[in-house]
């Protein structure tokens, strides 16, 4: 593994929805938007990552971890949301390898834009 070119990024977000939006909704966009950044990831010269974590808490009564450890192996879930929220925090997460720091802040600020106007127009 090459950690000359290692980028670690946090982004901390609130999403409303001023209709309840279901926890399987949710589920489905982090797991789009995990997509695209893996897509882009590999599209850009990334062939390794060290994790892409999406965690979210509502209300600090619920917590859901959507977890990528390997880009060639399917995510994992833990925790629980109840069926469904108006307000979720949504912390994301990601250490990899190869693509350039601003080129991944960039993508990580439009998904994080896709899933805030997808609620936000629910």
């Amino acid at each position: 593994m090459n950690t000359d070119n290692t980028v670690a990024l946090t982004k901390r977000v609130v999403i409303t929805s001023s209709k309840p939006a279901t926890k399987e909704d949710f589920i489905k966009k982090i797991g789009e938007i995990a997509k695209n950044i893996i897509d882009f990831l590999k599209k850009n010269g990334c062939t390794e990552i060290g994790h892409i974590k999406f965690i979210s808490t509502t209300d600090g009564e619920d917590y859901l971890q959507f977890s990528i450890e390997d880009i060639k192996k399917k995510p994992t879930i833990q925790g629980i949301l109840r069926k469904t929220f108006t307000k979720i925090k949504l912390t994301l997460n990601i250490i990899e390898f190869g693509v350039g720091r601003e080129e991944i802040d960039n993508k990580m600020d439009s998904e994080i834009k896709k899933i805030q106007d997808h609620f936000s127009n629910l």
